[in-house]
């Protein structure tokens, strides 16, 4: 099953990608926004059940997705 992927409802949607695992993990990544020797790399987060914010970041996902079991 391929990454789900959120639809843009947050003004830095463009920067952040939202996908949940095979494993029920949701996997946040955050593009840095420098350039050049400035720019930082990406941010990646990942949540899993019991997590603070894992649900959070859940109901990011497209409506209409299941949430793992």
């Amino acid at each position: 099953m391929p990454p789900v992927q959120m639809e843009s409802e947050h003004p830095d949607d463009d920067r952040i990608r939202v996908e949940r695992r095979d494993d029920g993990a949701v996997v946040v990544r955050v593009r840095s926004s420098g350039t050049g020797a400035e720019k930082l790399p990406d941010a990646v987060f990942a949540f899993r059940c019991g997590d603070p914010q894992y649900a959070y970041w859940l109901a990011r996902l497209r409506p209409g997705d299941d949430p793992p079991r």
